[in-house]
């Protein structure tokens, strides 16, 4: 906002005291109904402020409490905001008719004995209740009383008000810019001068609040340490219409003679002692500050719309963006969210409103309330997160609106459906993905799905699958790794082109002396499952065998591609391919054929047919499958590894910039 000309601020201040005179005129509880009034519509108009604050206080308390407890308070919080604004107005009358009033005061022996000591009091407080209040308890105390208030040059006229109303009740007010000397000095001729401890910025120390770490302003236990100075830690709230209590309570400064260390104790202390206090009365503290801004910690969610592909998806580029933020040195806490829709009709008629960008709709979890199940509205209401990754269209609308409730930056994974792609901080497409003149500055096109596949993951796969199945340590013969998926949008496995692959395979292994480990996936049909069993859950040549409908192994698939010397997989299954073709090993992938035993040209042919004349895997049509393992195992036909790790490796350090 640009700085109001002379004529401007005085029309500006003219209203607002025309506005505080009648306040005055009106008793109490109609004041502080106006003031509720007030606090609402400064929620309504100000939706940024709102989510906001939302996003703070489920950082305080999302593990703690429902969506109901948040929700009431946040009405709480505005009610109590809009009442604090109107009885900034009423401080003359205040004044008038004494601080007793309105103010119950606990605490007055312990500000008269620092005082006694003649070497100045801190009133120490954060932005809780009604401060003004308290700036007015402090002036009428007896004692001189300062503050530092921050000067609003945009509304200079409307500043040099407000500060006339502080200084009606005896309050010295004190510049920002002259502020560290101008305390010393108050301090040094034995007055009393109030700071807050909430808003330390970047120059403020680090320090635990509401189990993360908030930036909490050192200046006052400096001063107490250097000049020695009391402190009363400083807490105001309602306990009626029109009525507050003020705490002061003496705090004993730890002084070891290591200044830092002390800095930091003392001030862990005081944050425990103010969030004790915030927590009996949640909604009197203003959430709509920073206080988490210069954490350490970083909070991210994944997605989970219920299809294993995708959720691998989304695990690989959460572990890249985990990379990028421990490099920046960040703690990194990772959560994943299941997503339930009330029905298709729900996801779809979500997505349309997404689509067709009404301006009217709250673009946060409000969105989001009648189209989830209760289950996941409450999950989402209750976390928090800095950052946002999700796989596939279904859950694209819901990662929008949940990073925009939270602040959060968002990461979708192919294409979001009806949701459009600048609504992401980034978007991760595959080229088998990608539409014909696509291009947005926000895309990065990847070869293959992301995948969690490297060195690291699959020895780690190895080893627990190893644990599990004992009898595959002392096997040396060759190994065909056989990943099976299962029918897809468009394409149905059958049972007659799997009886042709499987009886090549059997041939080629017999010839190589060759040893099967096979595993299918929970999308292979129930006719299929009973294929595979009937040929080779008895087979002698079979090393192991996972039917995941019937028995799932987590680590089957990581296990089979660091053990095998050859890799098979059903092409339909793109999150398989594309983590077959990261491991290194040879790999033969091919299309689903219906009845035909000729390829259905689709997204998944395309898919595979790209990857092979690219030069990643072997490509072969059904009947050519025992002819393909064949020129694999005597090296006729090399393969070469996808690698696109380094390249979302990247752009998560970008995203994170």
């Amino acid at each position: 906002m640009g700085k109001l000309n002379s004529f401007q601020g005085s029309i500006a201040c003219f209203i607002l005291k025309a506005f505080a005179v009648l306040l005055r005129i009106l008793p109490m509880p109609a004041t502080l109904w106006v003031g509720r009034r007030i606090g609402e519509a400064v929620c309504f108009l100000g939706a940024k402020n709102a989510r906001k604050t939302r996003n703070n206080i489920k950082v305080a308390f999302g593990s703690r409490k429902s969506r109901r407890e948040i929700d009431q308070i946040i009405r709480g919080f505005y009610h109590l905001y809009g009442q604090n604004i109107v009885e900034l107005a009423q401080l003359p009358l205040i004044a008038k008719r004494g601080f007793e009033k309105y103010v119950e005061v606990e605490g007055r022996e312990h500000v008269a004995a620092a005082m006694k000591k003649g070497k100045g009091l801190i009133f120490l407080s954060m932005h809780s209740g009604n401060w003004e209040l308290s700036n007015i308890v402090g002036s009428m105390s007896g004692y001189p009383y300062s503050m530092v208030a921050n000067y609003l040059e945009q509304i200079d006229k409307i500043a040099d008000y407000l500060d006339s109303l502080r200084q009606s009740a005896g309050c010295n007010i004190i510049n920002p810019g002259v502020a560290g000397r101008e305390i010393i000095k108050r301090l040094k001729k034995n007055e009393i001068v109030t700071l807050v401890a909430d808003q330390g910025g970047e120059e403020g120390v680090l320090v635990p609040f509401f189990g993360r770490e908030a930036s909490m302003s050192t200046g006052a236990v400096r001063l107490a340490l250097k000049y020695g100075a009391s402190i009363c830690l400083v807490d105001i709230h309602r306990v009626g219409t029109g009525r507050h209590r003020l705490v002061a309570k003496p705090f004993d400064v730890v002084d070891t003679g290591d200044t830092e260390k002390d800095v930091r104790l003392n001030m862990e202390k005081i944050a425990s002692w103010f969030q004790a206090r915030i927590e009996e009365h949640p909604s009197e503290y203003i959430w709509s500050y920073g206080t988490w801004k210069y954490s350490s910690v970083r909070h991210l969610v994944v997605l989970d719309d219920g299809r294993t592909g995708h959720l691998r998806q989304s695990e690989a580029v959460a572990r890249h963006l985990k990379i990028a933020l421990e490099e920046a040195s960040r703690i990194v806490t990772t959560q994943t969210l299941r997503v339930e829709y009330k029905s298709g009709w729900h996801a779809f008629f979500l997505g349309l409103i997404a689509w067709l960008r009404f301006p009217f709709m709250p673009k946060d979890g409000r969105m989001l309330k009648p189209f989830l199940t209760a289950e996941t509205v409450e999950r989402l209401s209750v976390v928090k997160a800095d950052f946002v990754v999700s796989c596939g269209a279904r859950n694209a609308v819901v990662n929008y609106c949940f990073s925009q409730e939270n602040y959060a930056r968002n990461i979708a994974i192919l294409r979001p459906g009806m949701v459009p792609y600048d609504y992401f901080k980034l978007v991760v497409l595959p080229e088998h993905d990608r539409v014909s003149g696509l291009n947005f500055s926000n895309l990065l096109l990847t070869k293959a799905a992301p995948n969690l596949i490297d060195k690291d993951y699959l020895e780690d796969n190895k080893r627990r699958l190893l644990n599990r199945f004992s009898h595959l340590k002392m096997n040396l013969a060759p190994k065909f790794g056989v990943l099976i998926g299962g029918d897809a949008k468009g394409v149905t496995m059958t049972e007659r082109q799997m009886k042709v692959i499987f009886h090549q395979l059997k041939e080629i292994a017999q010839r190589y002396g060759a040893e099967f480990l096979i595993t299918t996936s929970r999308r292979t049909s129930l006719e299929i499952d009973r294929l595979v069993m009937k040929e080779f859950k008895d087979y002698g040549r079979t090393a192991l065998l996972v039917v995941a409908n019937r028995n799932n192994v987590p680590e089957a698939v990581g296990g089979i591609l660091a053990l095998s010397d050859v890799l098979i997989v059903s092409g339909e299954s793109i999150s398989m391919v594309s983590e077959a073709t990261s491991s290194g090993k040879k790999t033969i992938v091919f299309p689903i054929d219906g009845n035909s035993l000729r390829p259905v040209e689709n997204k998944y042919f395309h898919f595979v047919e790209e990857l092979g004349k690219q030069g990643h895997i072997i490509y072969t049509e059904t009947r050519g499958m025992g002819q393909a393992v064949d020129d694999a195992l005597k090296g006729k036909i090399m393969t070469r590894p996808i690698h696109d790790q380094g390249l979302i490796l990247e752009a998560m350090r970008k995203i994170i910039a």
